[in-house]
């Protein structure tokens, strides 16, 4: 896919665009920001962006891309949680 974006010179340089890794640079923003709405996992975020583990890791990290817990994954950990405490 091929996506043309057309942006102010004003904008490209906000968004740190002005540069000549403009196209990557948006590519990382765009799955950054997927993976950050949980459009992607990890794995996905991580293959996209051609990183290993760690390397994604420091990545996600760096670009404050930390997924938190929704309430329903935190309510399952606390209900496994019990469950081992009680076998």
């Amino acid at each position: 896919m091929t996506l043309v974006l057309e942006l102010p010179d004003a904008w490209k340089r906000l968004l740190g665009l002005d540069t000549g890794d403009a196209v990557a640079r948006a590519r990382q923003m765009l799955i950054t920001e997927s993976y950050r709405e949980g459009r992607l996992s990890r794995g996905q975020a991580a293959e996209m962006l051609g990183l290993g583990f760690h390397e994604a890791e420091a990545f996600f990290k760096r670009h404050g891309a930390e997924q938190q817990p929704t309430w329903e994954e935190l309510e399952t950990s606390g209900e496994k949680l019990r469950a081992a405490l009680e076998a």
